[in-house]
């Protein structure tokens, strides 16, 4: 899975989310502190976001932050070889564990994650090749 389908899927997501909601751009982009032409990028997945962003927006929305991961089908985007329901599964632990953790938390739990990946699969994308670092 290249990085461009991934914000491509995250972004179809994103403005499935709202637009269901009845939310526009610019009310999206206000409660997100961004701009609605950086919202408007993201949708279109011509530009990532930070984590921090992901995680507003699953509040946003109050949705967990793996359903942005998701693929229309419904089938959890795969990046080893379970199948996809154990990794929905997982995912879904992970995002109920820490969805009350303090943005200090979050930052120390998204470092020790960035290391882990890197440690195990350093040919592999990374979080900074999916994630831009500030918004």
């Amino acid at each position: 899975m290249t990085k461009e389908r991934l914000r491509v899927i995250i972004g179809e997501n994103i403005r499935g989310e709202r637009v269901s909601r009845g939310i526009s751009i610019d009310e999206l982009s206000e409660m997100l502190d961004l701009t609605p032409g950086f919202v408007g990028l993201i949708e279109r997945g011509q530009r990532g976001t930070t984590s921090s962003t992901l995680f507003k927006l699953a509040d946003v929305f109050e949705i967990s932050i793996d359903s942005l991961f998701q693929r229309k089908e419904g089938s959890v985007l795969s990046f080893g070889e379970e199948s996809d329901d154990r990794q929905s599964s997982k995912r879904r632990k992970v995002a109920s564990f820490i969805s009350d953790f303090s943005e200090e938390e979050l930052d120390f739990v998204l470092a020790t994650l960035k290391g882990l990946r890197n440690i195990s699969r350093p040919q592999k994308a990374t979080y900074d090749d999916v994630f831009d670092e500030a918004d």
